[in-house]
């Protein structure tokens, strides 16, 4: 046994992740323990996937995990994961207009500040 395993504790971390089923995805909360945030990132990388680690946050001493929260039903699970979806896509959707906007708004400005050709 290391002096570092007893004088450094295991950490606890929280962890939201999006679990893939066969026609669904959902997102859900978990806790890890771990030396270090980095050792609780690659351990949740392996057991999920890199890109299904949404976030990770060290708990504190003073961070309470809260034990009333609601369990949902595999469906209220996929109507919310449908929800978060459709959030996620309008998003994308008026990021994208802003951009189109944008480069409207650039082509026209190039086109009124070209000088005026004369015949």
């Amino acid at each position: 046994m290391k002096i570092s395993e007893i004088s450094h504790p295991l950490s606890t971390f929280i962890a939201t992740v999006r679990v893939v089923m066969r026609h669904t995805t959902v997102t859900a909360r978990t806790t890890i323990t771990a030396d270090t945030f980095m050792s609780a990132k690659a351990m949740l990388a392996k057991t999920y996937g890199v890109e299904n680690v949404m976030s990770l946050t060290q708990l504190t001493n003073e961070t309470v995990i809260d034990e009333q929260t609601k369990t949902l039903s595999p469906q209220e699970l996929q109507v919310k994961s449908m929800s978060d979806r459709a959030k996620q896509l309008t998003h994308q959707a008026k990021q994208l207009k802003a951009r189109q906007s944008l480069q409207q708004a650039q082509q026209k400005l190039v086109k009124a500040s070209q000088i005026p050709r004369t015949h």
